[in-house]
């Protein structure tokens, strides 16, 4: 099922007519007089596995790309064309609600083993001879595995569930819990319920956020589609940022060259990225294949063979300045350069290049194989193909690129920075530090921005509100923390006390409705400057405003979106 077919139901009602008339159709299927054979190739989710499941027997080949699955909590969803009924029906309710509720699809042979599919086929050419002994009766449908413990099952789900959400933010899970806890599992009864929570939920801002989402990510990926022509990448400077860049380029298939003025540091990067590849990739050969990509470069002897330079040295102008000075200098006539600043306008950079054409930015997020975000920079001078090519890559790496034209801060740190100064102007005036987290929290943010701040370091926020602009007061407090050698979690003292990587805080429980007050106006300037950066031309869209603060703030999903939710709050 397109999800986007469901854009034009806009009630229950609706959603509901819709739902009945595909149940009809499988429920055909499902009562013909005659054998039926469904036979997949490839992946199979969604409506196409609840299609799968009206079958009599459902064949599958056993590949690496076989996959079957319900992703629709995903969009705040439950199956609607049956899904659970069926799945119920043919696994067994506790591995349905497995497959309902955490929307991870399944392997060939694990969904063979979990009841999902009856049968598995080497490859496509044995479908045929398959699907005939099935229609014959020699092939048997998988048993369904008897209930153990439902009951333990959905309350330890629920009890995960309350200690990272609530119904509130995030209802689709708790409703799926719900649905597979009522007395009376039959498949007419899952098949009424079903219906009725999908509708229910359709219409829930939480699933309008997620479906929002999704369809930002899609539109992100499409621009970073195609074959950027970059085979080799030369990283220069091997702390956390750059180490990870290189890291991750090596693990994308590129070959990547790292250089730092102490070998120390280059080594140290290399064994978090053999750590890294032992945690993602598994088997051994491709562990050693990948690292054998990553190779060691102290005197920069990858520069004048790189196809992509990237900088990732300490955020000062004229370090930059320098080391792409002495770069271009080696480089390739056609190679491109990027930098990973955060907030330096790339004008600046590039004042004494030859060439600033060349010059792009690639500003990464950290952790850079965890977050999926880079901000593309461009200047007015920025060769396009550079940018484009520069996305190429970023698809490459499986990350997110959104372009952004060089300004202070560009998207991201432009628009969060303040609602980090804000929560600090809050506080000074003698709000409780802990409320104006717990608000955030509360309303889907991974953490709150007092302790934000002693995450990214108070030493890096004062940095940076001298590039975006903070008050004389917020500047003053954190100067005077700076000094007394509080620099926030790294330090473990910050606004916070921290022990073992966490803050030391009350959390208290506040009312609801104070809390939510809190937000809305924290998350007052965040907004604001996204809405200003869209006028400008910083960003090509609100979309892409939207997306960058989802996937490199980590703006809630279910928000859909700074700009998305403050327009849906106000209407």
């Amino acid at each position: 099922a397109d999800i986007n077919e469901f854009a034009s139901l806009e009630t229950r009602e609706a959603v509901e007519s819709h739902i009945a008339e595909v149940l009809d159709c499988f429920q055909t299927i499902e009562d013909l007089a005659c054998p039926s054979v469904i036979l997949i190739d490839g992946i199979c989710v969604g409506g196409g596995l609840e299609l799968a499941l009206a079958f009599d027997r459902i064949i599958a080949i056993d590949d690496a790309v076989c996959q079957v699955g319900f992703p629709e909590i995903n969009l705040g969803l439950l199956p609607g064309y049956g899904g659970s009924a069926r799945a119920c029906e043919r696994m067994g309710p506790e591995g349905a609600l497995q497959l309902v509720l955490h929307g991870r699809p399944l392997k060939a042979r694990a969904a063979l083993a979990a009841g999902a599919v009856d049968h598995l086929v080497d490859d496509r050419d044995g479908l045929a001879q398959a699907a005939r002994e099935a229609i014959a009766g020699t092939i048997a449908r998988a048993t369904p595995t008897a209930a153990d413990d439902l009951a333990g099952m959905i309350e330890a789900e629920r009890a995960k569930l309350t200690a990272r959400t609530s119904p509130r933010n995030m209802p689709a899970p708790f409703a799926i819990l719900d649905h597979f806890s009522i007395n009376d599992l039959s498949k007419n009864k899952l098949l009424k319920n079903e219906t009725k929570l999908f509708s229910k939920l359709m219409m829930t801002p939480a699933s309008a956020g997620l479906r929002r989402t999704f369809q930002l990510n899609d539109a992100v990926k499409k621009g970073a589609r195609g074959d950027s022509g970059i085979i080799r990448i030369h990283v220069i400077g091997a702390g956390t940022m750059g180490g990870d860049i290189a890291a991750v380029a090596a693990m994308s298939g590129f070959s990547v060259t790292l250089q730092d003025l102490d070998p120390a540091a280059i080594d140290g990067a290399v064994a978090r990225a053999g750590v890294l590849y032992e945690r993602r990739l598994k088997d051994p050969q491709r562990v050693a294949d990948t690292l054998a990509r990553l190779e060691a470069d102290p005197d920069g002897a990858g520069l004048a063979t790189a196809d992509l330079v990237i900088e990732a040295v300490a955020e000062r102008l004229e370090i930059k300045q320098k080391v792409f000075a002495a770069a271009e200098a080696v480089m390739k006539p056609d190679a491109i350069m990027a930098t990973n600043t955060s907030a330096i306008p790339l004008e600046e950079i590039g004042s004494g290049l030859a060439d600033p054409g060349r010059l792009i930015g690639m500003h990464f997020f950290n952790p850079v194989p965890v977050l999926p975000l880079v901000e593309i920079v461009y200047t007015d001078a920025s060769r396009q193909d550079f940018v484009t090519r520069a996305m190429q890559v970023c698809g490459a790496m499986k990350k997110q690129p959104v372009r952004c034209k060089s300004s202070p801060g560009f998207l991201v740190n432009r628009a969060l920075l303040p609602y980090m100064f804000g929560a600090i102007e809050a506080m000074l005036d003698g709000a409780d530090p802990d409320r104006l987290d717990q608000a955030l929290v509360a309303f889907g943010m991974p953490m709150g921005p007092i302790e934000l701040c002693d995450q990214v370091g108070l030493d890096v926020c004062l940095d940076a509100g001298s590039v975006i602009g903070m008050s004389e007061t917020s500047a003053a407090a954190l100067s005077e923390l700076i000094e007394a050698g509080k620099l926030g979690r790294k330090t473990g003292f910050g606004f916070y006390e921290w022990d073992d990587k966490k803050a030391i805080r009350p959390r208290g429980d506040y009312p609801e409705a104070e809390l939510d007050g809190i937000a809305a106006d924290l998350l007052a300037p965040l907004v604001a400057e996204c809405r200003a950066a869209v006028a400008e031309g910083v960003v090509d869209s609100a979309d892409m405003a939207d997306a960058a603060c989802i996937f490199g703030v980590g703006f809630p999903a279910f928000r859909g979106g700074p700009l998305f939710w403050d327009e849906s709050r106000s209407v």
